[in-house]
C-alpha cells in the first residue's frame, strides 16, 4: 500500500523575512520608545502635583483652591473613564439622567476630597522616583511624599494612560490601595443600603457636595 504523507504547507522565504523583519522593527521600536514614554509620564505626573501643591503656598481661600482642583480635574484626569468605573455594575441600570447627574456629582465629591487631603500636605514635596509600563497603553508612575526623616514616606502611584487628548490619570494608589477601588467599593455599598438603588448613591453624594436635590 502507498503511504499517504500529509502535506506540509511552507511559507515562502519572502515572507518568513518580512516576518522576522517586522518584529526586529517592533521590538526596536519598544526599546527605544519605552524610554521616551517614560520620561513623559513621569514629567505629566511631576508638573500635576507642582500645580497642585502650588495652591497651598500661597494664602488662598479654600473656595480658590477647589477651583485649582477642579481645573487639575478637569485637564489631567480622565473624569469620565473613573466615573463609570466608580459606579461598577450600576453604570448599566442607571437612567440617562441620573448617569448625567452622578457625573456632574462625581466630579464635585473628587474635588473636595483631594483638596482636603492635600491640605495636611501643604508645605511637602512629591518625588517622582520612576515609571513602567504595565499594558499596551497604561503607564504606572511611582512617587513618594512626606518623607523627612522622622516618619515612612507615603508612596502614591499614578496610573497614567494615553488618551486622545494627552496623557491622563485614570487611578491613584495610595501605598498599595487603589482609590478607584475603594470608591467603587463604597458607592456600592451606599447603593445596596438603598435597597440596590442609583438614587441612594446619588442623594449621598448631594448631601457630601452640599448640593441641593
Amino acid at each position: 500500500m502507498r503511504k499517504v504523507r500529509s502535506a506540509i504547507v511552507r511559507r515562502p522565504a519572502s515572507v518568513v523575512r518580512r516576518s522576522r523583519t517586522g518584529l526586529l522593527v517592533f521590538a526596536a521600536w519598544l526599546v527605544l520608545a519605552a524610554p521616551a514614554a517614560a520620561t513623559e509620564a513621569e514629567t505629566f505626573i511631576r508638573e500635576t502635583a507642582d500645580r497642585v501643591f502650588a495652591a497651598y503656598a500661597v494664602p488662598v481661600t479654600d473656595e480658590d483652591r477647589a477651583g485649582v482642583f477642579r481645573d487639575v480635574l478637569s485637564t489631567t484626569f480622565e473624569l469620565k473613564t473613573i466615573a463609570r468605573f466608580t459606579l461598577g455594575r450600576y453604570w448599566r441600570v442607571a437612567s440617562a439622567a441620573q448617569r448625567k447627574e452622578y457625573r456632574r456629582l462625581f466630579e464635585d465629591f473628587l474635588v473636595l476630597a483631594y483638596a482636603n487631603r492635600f491640605r495636611d500636605l501643604a508645605g511637602v514635596k512629591l518625588r517622582v522616583t520612576g515609571a513602567r509600563m504595565i499594558n499596551k497603553r497604561d503607564w504606572l508612575v511611582q512617587s513618594e511624599i512626606g518623607a523627612d526623616g522622622t516618619r515612612p514616606p507615603i508612596r502614591i502611584g499614578w496610573r497614567v494612560r494615553q488618551a486622545g487628548a494627552g496623557l491622563r490619570i485614570v487611578d491613584v494608589i495610595v501605598d498599595g490601595i487603589s482609590m478607584s477601588v475603594t470608591q467603587r467599593d463604597q458607592f456600592a455599598a451606599a447603593i445596596h443600603a438603598a435597597g440596590g438603588k442609583v438614587e441612594g448613591l446619588l442623594a449621598m453624594l448631594r448631601e457630601k457636595t452640599g448640593t441641593p436635590e
